[in-house]
């Protein structure tokens, strides 16, 4: 019986350690989890449509970019014309990387932990709109806003975590310490992928209408960097 109530009791736990997201709800940073992201799908004629900036959790089952478009359900080469593209921005340079053609080439591209990536979901037979993302947080990582300069340096496309305790934008300028007074302020911005519509707020002034979306990135920028900080989550 003693044995019975054991086993029970593993499974419970491994059953809790698993958790569904969906729709905004959030979990313990120290459990597992997964979420059905929409994933909008590129419109002719309007080039950020279908530019997903997406929030990766800090642990995932994904060493590249070739293992995320596959997770993904993504349109790879060969087979399918035009494939779905990876992207990001190193933050500190200003770098934007080519667009990395989903497929075996693909296997090249890779990001660091707390660094959102752009997914430009292109439209045609056998693109998903949505697609299941796994993984988990890590509470102890730190990550760097560099000090904001031209074009896009500076520019951090930050993954928000799954459970961050932000709700909008003015809470994610108030737990990293971003500024949110004077003439030179902290700023966030998230791209729709739907609409293809975004435009940057300041801290202080108007970032609080920026409602955070579960499983996407936000960009940051700080004209009084760096900025170091640990990302608050439940």
């Amino acid at each position: 019986m003693l044995k019975q109530k054991s086993h029970l009791t593993l499974a419970v736990v491994l059953i809790a350690a698993t958790m569904l997201i969906a729709g905004g709800a959030a979990v313990a940073s120290n459990t597992g989890f997964k979420i059905n992201k929409a994933l909008p799908v590129t419109v002719g004629g309007f080039p950020n449509i279908g530019n997903n900036w997406t929030s990766l959790p800090y642990f995932h089952p994904y060493p590249n970019g070739q293992a995320l478009c596959a997770a993904l359900g993504l349109r790879s080469l060969p087979a399918q014309n035009p494939p779905a593209t990876l992207l990001k921005i190193d933050p500190a340079s200003g770098v934007t990387s080519a667009p990395a053609n989903c497929g075996p080439t693909a296997a090249s591209f890779t990001w660091s932990a707390g660094q959102g990536v752009r997914i430009r979901n292109t439209a045609g037979a056998g693109a998903p709109t949505s697609a299941i993302m796994v993984g988990s947080h890590n509470p102890a990582m730190t990550l760097t806003i560099p000090d904001s300069g031209a074009g896009n340096i500076g520019s951090f496309w930050f993954s928000v975590p799954y459970h961050t305790t932000a709700v909008n934008g003015q809470d994610l300028c108030n737990a990293i310490g971003m500024t949110s007074s004077g003439t030179l302020r902290g700023s966030i911005l998230r791209l729709n992928a739907a609409t293809g519509t975004g435009a940057p707020l300041n801290c202080g002034s108007g970032a609080s209408t920026l409602i955070l979306q579960l499983g996407e990135a936000v960009r940051l920028r700080e004209p009084n960097g760096p900025i170091s900080f640990v990302p608050a989550h439940f």
